[in-house]
């Protein structure tokens, strides 16, 4: 399964959440990103700790990690496209 994968192709909408979430991604650790995507591809944080070897705990908190830096990615993009 690639990230393409978890995105509608067709709609300009999802090629766009798709390109959010590929730049949300950038520059993480390759176990940082590998949980990322499974988290999209829906895996409860339980299953994904089992996974990567890591508690649920752990795992909540990395995709805080990850659910704040792409909040910065996106406040960063539009102060930069207006």
């Amino acid at each position: 399964m690639e990230i393409s994968d978890l995105f509608d192709s067709e709609s300009l909408e999802s090629i766009e959440r798709k390109i959010d979430f590929e730049r949300m991604l950038e520059g993480l650790k390759a176990r940082d990103k590998r949980i990322g995507y499974l988290y999209a591809s829906g895996h409860t944080q339980e299953e994904i700790g089992a996974k990567v070897g890591l508690t649920q705990r752990r795992i909540g908190q990395i995709l805080q990690e990850i659910s704040k830096r792409g909040e910065i990615w996106r406040v960063n993009y539009r102060e930069e496209n207006k």
